[in-house]
């Protein structure tokens, strides 16, 4: 059983003056009969500050930095479960070099590395001139993941799949899939047996690329969305 929630990114970069680059993640809950619930903090809203264009770099990508969230999971009994993601805007997506020659978001978290898997990197929106803005991906840090069966605290570790019955797999890079064919799942630490939980406490990172280039003197506007279904094992 699949129960889905949404995920929005909007942010503003106005050229050539100053504006405030703001993330806006929210989710919707579909009704069914699955008992857990999750929920986003700050409701969703992931600021990145103001800039001004003349910060955005005219012949290589700008990272935007990273900012976090946390994903809470609450079940009414312990269940185990999975995450998967899709991406709304996918037709705009697109990634290029930084100035340091590397390719797609940089994350702090999971070794520092960057994400440029095309199936891991979310679409931002396009221009008024019909130009693809860039590129941002979502990672689970699994270092700071906290778990409870019940009572008491269970440590887990996060394995992926491809499809939510496994086989499960641990990796050092953990980015959301945008077309819900990878699945994550919390897993008894030390081995790769999922973990029924009735809380979790799930740490994501939002990293997010935008284009050089791209020719517009009109507001500039980030419209990523993505959404989040959370799978009952």
């Amino acid at each position: 059983m699949m129960r889905g929630f949404c995920l929005l990114l909007a942010a503003f970069m106005a050229v050539p003056v100053m504006a405030s680059d703001t993330v806006s993640i929210d989710f919707e809950l579909t009704a069914d009969a699955a008992a857990c619930t999750p929920v986003l903090s700050n409701n969703g809203v992931v600021d990145f500050n103001s800039r001004s264009a003349g910060s955005l770099s005219r012949n290589a990508f700008t990272l935007l930095g990273t900012r976090d969230l946390v994903l809470s999971i609450t079940c009414e009994s312990s269940t185990a479960v999975a995450i998967t993601a899709r991406d709304t805007r996918a037709t705009s997506v697109v990634w290029g070099r930084d100035n340091q020659g590397q390719e797609g978001p940089r994350f702090q978290i999971n070794g520092g590395q960057y994400v440029s898997e095309p199936s891991r990197l979310f679409g931002l929106g396009m221009t008024a001139e019909n130009k693809p803005i860039g590129s941002y991906a979502v990672q689970i840090d699994a270092m700071n993941v906290i778990a409870s069966d019940g009572d008491r605290s269970v440590a887990v570790e996060v394995a992926g799949a491809v499809n939510s019955k496994g086989t499960w797999e641990k990796s050092d890079l953990l980015p959301l899939p945008t077309k819900q064919d990878y699945f994550y799942t919390l897993v008894q630490k030390g081995t790769l047996a999922p973990q029924p939980i009735s809380t979790a406490t799930i740490p994501l990172q939002v990293s997010a690329t935008v284009a050089n280039a791209l020719g517009s003197s009109q507001t500039i506007k980030l419209d990523g969305e993505a959404v989040i279904s959370l799978v009952y094992l």
